[in-house]
């Protein structure tokens, strides 16, 4: 699947794209917001696994600018049974100049097209970039979670407070 935008053309994630997501999975790593993500790794192989798989579910966008076809970001929409969960990352070079909302607002009406009428998204409260991105995009609020990802020197979980988002369309 392709489509395009003003400024975006958004595709199916191949399995050759591995590198690509590499270089966003390596400059997520360093964001401040990372603590409040599953850890990606930086093994090759474990990647170019981890590519193919998501290549294979369809589920999985690369966002690239239309002047350079340079690869932004990904958007993921995965289906849960009684609607779609939305994820997003983009390089940060590219973070604050709208082409998350643009990516995901376009994928967002395709999925709508296709007879999708609910959205959901979680993000930990604290990421505000990524909460004003949702609102943007129409979601409210509609509950929190404790969630975890990371464990302390003791193994114990070191949890966040993540809010749930929803959009009905």
């Amino acid at each position: 699947m392709k489509t395009t935008t003003n400024r975006l053309i958004i595709r199916n994630l191949h399995s050759d794209d591995w590198k690509e997501m590499k270089s966003i999975w390596q400059d997520f790593g360093k964001s401040v917001f990372a603590q409040y993500d599953v850890p990606h790794s930086n093994d090759n192989h474990k990647i170019q696994n981890l590519v193919k798989l998501f290549s294979e579910s369809n589920d999985f966008y690369l966002v690239l600018l239309s002047d350079t076809e340079k690869v932004i970001g990904t958007v993921e929409l995965h289906d849960t049974g009684n609607g779609y969960e939305i994820g997003y990352c983009f390089l940060s070079e590219y973070q604050g100049k709208g082409y998350a909302k643009e990516s995901c607002n376009a994928l967002i009406d395709l999925y709508v097209q296709k007879g999708g009428k609910r959205f959901t998204a979680g993000t930990a409260l604290k990421n505000t970039p990524s909460v004003k991105l949702l609102l943007s995009l129409g979601f409210e609020r509609s509950g929190t979670e404790q969630v975890s990802f990371y464990k302390d020197e003791e193994g114990n979980d070191i949890y966040f407070e993540g809010g749930i988002f929803e959009l009905l369309k």
